[in-house]
């Protein structure tokens, strides 16, 4: 039976041919179906990309479908850090970062469920992309390989994978310390620097980061070569790392096949003489840290400033711009305000603007203003969550908040934030000590100690015995903001607490990228 795909915006598939039958799932613009058949004015339909397999169910009406599948785009509320999913109309399957937690590979696990990875089967990753090595943007990417190890019982949170290519800036960051507990200046954590022009610039750049010495790997490096070293048994990985100038159609020869086209925007290096080698590499310059101000954004310091590990990593985060169609989509790692201005003054007008802009850093208030004028977007994402407060960083910042709502293109714009697209509903409820024994042992993959549990055991039998109550709040849906678009047609979206209630907007862009809001959505 031919595969066909939603072109509603979203479509409410039900147990039963009823009005009030019980939602089984919502599906939306793009979602792949086969219809069985159509009587009493509901249509069977067999939903093919959900949970764990195929499934019936019912649709009001005759749903209107389409022959081809749409690029569908995912940024993944991994609290603090960056993880998005994109999907081609065919089914190709890219990662851009991954967190820091077991978040993002409980959401690819749980998304791809239906494809029944496998150990000698995987979910074949034509990309992962690492914008830059800081471990809230790839750590989490290792809990994929220790999903591996769960249980038959734990299925829907084991996901195997095999990533084709591996994409990164090319920078290996050291430890903050040496053996000695001595901390390691900035300007050496990331290996050989040449000055020039009286900076420092960092030359020791890797296509595969494992080829350096052991030393040079910060924690997160070291996990990550383990992730890589086991990922290539299940067959070979092209390790690469990207700066602007490189040729996007080649590299990203999968997306180009499908007409999705890829800009590599940054980082930029520049040739400085080598004594080591004799003759001119590639280089990296490092960055200062800002001096705080509230209109830092509006602000340009030539450079001033000690040399800064964190903001040089982060300011040569992968940039790449995507397009599909008339729709483009800039994906701004942790770019910061020094690296925005060095785009600003190096790449033509035209190569900013862009329909989608998933905001740089966090919503950190280290960015260029003009930079972000110039991308004139539609959408704009803010990548952000609380998570503790070792990682507390106050994103998104008010000022960044209130650029976007300056460059946002004509009147109406949509910003929207992973962390307020979440979900929690309060808990008040009595249980038993043995409730509570169950609660825990249910969620051993949690972050809960034995003297937690004890402690919180001991509290429930002395605020009552066993009907001890507690009051506590419960994540029931994480903050993911969806994109879906067949390159004109573009429908952006997320989730709330209640089964069939989402936040949607649907616009088209010509060929002139001009943008057109629809009133309403299209449901069923």
């Amino acid at each position: 039976m031919a595969v066909r795909y939603i072109d509603d915006d979203f479509v409410t598939v039900r147990a039963e041919p009823a009005a009030r039958a019980r939602v089984k799932v919502t599906l939306a613009f793009g979602d792949p179906v086969e219809i069985l058949e159509t009587s009493a004015g509901f249509t069977r339909v067999r939903v093919l990309s959900y949970f764990d397999g195929p499934f019936e169910g019912f649709v009001k009406g005759v749903p209107p479908t389409r022959d081809t599948g749409v690029l569908s785009f995912s940024l993944v509320d991994v609290q603090q850090g960056d993880g998005m999913v994109l999907e081609t109309p065919a089914g190709k399957v890219m990662f851009i970062d991954g967190g820091d937690n077991k978040l993002f590979a409980r959401h690819v696990a749980a998304r791809f469920l239906h494809r029944r990875s496998t150990a000698e089967a995987p979910l074949e990753v034509e990309a992962l992309v690492v914008t830059h090595g800081d471990g809230d943007h790839f750590d989490g990417l290792n809990d994929i390989v220790r999903s591996e190890t769960l249980g038959t019982a734990e299925r829907r949170k084991r996901i195997f994978i095999h990533p084709k290519r591996v994409y990164h800036n090319g920078l290996l960051k050291a430890p903050t310390r040496d053996a000695a507990g001595k901390t390691i200046p900035d300007v050496r954590q990331f290996g050989r620097t040449v000055t020039a022009d009286g900076r420092p610039y960092v030359v020791d750049l890797y296509d595969d980061t494992r080829t350096a010495p052991a030393e040079a790997a910060n924690v997160y490096f070291e996990r990550w070569h383990q992730s890589l070293t086991h990922w290539e048994a299940r067959g070979p990985i092209l390790c690469r790392r990207l700066a602007h100038g490189m040729d996007g159609t080649a590299l990203f020869d999968f997306l180009q096949e499908e007409g999705i086209t890829v800009e590599v925007q940054g980082p930029f290096t520049t040739l400085v003489d080598d004594p080591a080698t004799g003759h001119a590499v590639p280089g990296l310059p490092f960055l200062p840290a800002p001096d705080p101000s509230a209109v830092m954004h509006l602000e340009h310091d030539d450079h001033h400033g000690a040399p800064s590990a964190s903001h040089t990593i982060n300011g040569h985060s992968v940039a790449l711009r995507l397009t599909y169609g008339h729709v483009r989509i800039a994906l701004t790692g942790d770019l910061n305000r020094d690296a925005m201005q060095a785009m600003f003054e190096r790449l033509p007008m035209a190569a900013f603007e862009s329909e989608i802009v998933k905001a740089p850093h966090h919503g950190s208030a280290d960015f260029d203003f003009a930079t972000l004028r110039a991308m004139r977007p539609v959408v704009a994402v803010v990548s952000s969550g609380d998570e503790n407060a070792t990682k507390e960083y106050i994103h998104p910042r008010a000022t960044l908040m209130s650029a976007l709502g300056h460059v946002m293109r004509g009147d109406t714009g949509v910003i929207f934030s992973t962390e307020l697209a979440a979900f929690f509903s309060t808990r008040d409820e009595a249980y038993t000590v043995a409730d509570l024994k169950r609660f825990f042992t249910d969620r051993k993959d949690e972050s809960f100690t034995g003297a937690d549990v004890a402690k919180l055991i001991g509290k429930g039998a002395a605020d009552g015995g066993p009907g001890g109550r507690f009051f506590a709040f419960e994540r029931t849906n994480f903050g993911i903001v969806h994109l879906r678009t067949d390159g004109e047609r573009v429908l952006v979206f997320t989730h709330s607490g209640k089964a069939g209630l989402n936040e949607g907007y649907r616009f088209t862009v010509s060929a002139s990228h001009e943008v057109t809001f629809a009133r309403t959505l299209q449901t069923r």
